[in-house]
């Protein structure tokens, strides 16, 4: 058959491949650049976690108990990034404090380039105070929410927490109004149910990681008022609280570079049952 008889499913079939690549690759470099936000199925847990944040009345505490990794950064980082966001939009007091030693040196990184704080117009020791790293374990926790400043005399800077103006009034569970707890060793999420649930009733919302959700649903919601589990559900909390990071890039970039691809198997099965069937040739007597 020659080029001028070609029929539309035979040129459907000659189409360049390459063009394949050029398209597969703008489809992953555009989200780089800006991440979308696209929609994603949203898990009750990931509601929960944001409801609990979001129904805050101005003006509440939040403390952070943040026991994060640095070798496990890379499964829960969204879940961080999208959490400060999330805080720092709304008018709370915020309370860091970290059990495991690389928690202070994440936040570091964290809040001073990747979610500053003052960029929503937020001040230190105003709005936000962090603590540091002291080896807690379910008795610091117990102790924490006993009294702060038995476990803690100063913040990470070494001032002491009475010229801080935030801490004025916090001292105790009494004075805190929801609990984040991020922990990566999958029984520590018994920590916060006996050490805070339990005997002040504390308002408690937990992440970690993808390995240790299993963990955290059977105390969901009647403990836990909502949970975050790997990467996958930090970016359902970007994408439900509108603050696209890089659990959405990475998502994003997926659903948009497979896009031509599934272009291409459409095109080459609808070539093919075109030309075997032969739909709209001019049949010669």
């Amino acid at each position: 058959m020659t080029k001028m008889n070609q029929t539309i499913w035979h040129k459907m079939g000659n189409i360049d491949y390459r063009w394949l690549y050029v398209l597969s690759l703008i489809g992953f470099i555009l989200p780089v650049l800006q991440p979308l936000g696209l929609p994603v199925q949203v898990s009750s847990g990931t509601i929960g976690y944001y409801d609990a944040i979001d129904k805050l009345p101005a003006g509440s505490v939040v403390a952070v108990s943040f026991g994060a990794s640095a070798q496990l950064l890379d499964e829960q980082e969204a879940q961080f990034l999208a959490t400060w966001k999330i805080l720092f939009q709304r008018d709370l007091k915020v309370l860091f404090y970290s059990p495991t030693q690389d928690g202070p040196l994440l936040l570091q990184n964290e809040l001073g380039k990747q979610v500053i704080p003052e960029s929503y117009g937020k001040k230190y020791g105003i709005d936000y105070v962090v603590l540091g790293y002291a080896p807690l374990g379910e008795a610091g926790e117990a102790s924490m929410a006993i009294n702060i400043r038995g476990v803690y005399k100063a913040d990470w800077n070494n001032k002491p927490l009475d010229e801080l103006p935030m801490m004025k009034d916090i001292n105790t569970a009494k004075d805190i109004d929801l609990l984040i707890f991020v922990y990566t060793s999958c029984t520590d999420i018994e920590f916060p149910i006996r050490q805070w649930v339990t005997p002040y009733k504390m308002p408690t919302i937990v992440a970690t990681l993808g390995c240790c959700g299993p963990m955290a649903v059977p105390y969901f919601p009647t403990q836990i008022q909502g949970f975050l589990s790997g990467s996958g559900m930090g970016t359902e909390l970007e994408v439900h609280g509108k603050v696209p990071g890089p659990g959405a890039l990475m998502s994003d970039a997926k659903n948009i570079g497979i896009l031509p691809f599934l272009a291409f198997f459409i095109l080459g099965n609808l070539s093919y049952l075109g030309k075997r069937f032969k739909w709209g040739e001019v049949k010669t007597p």
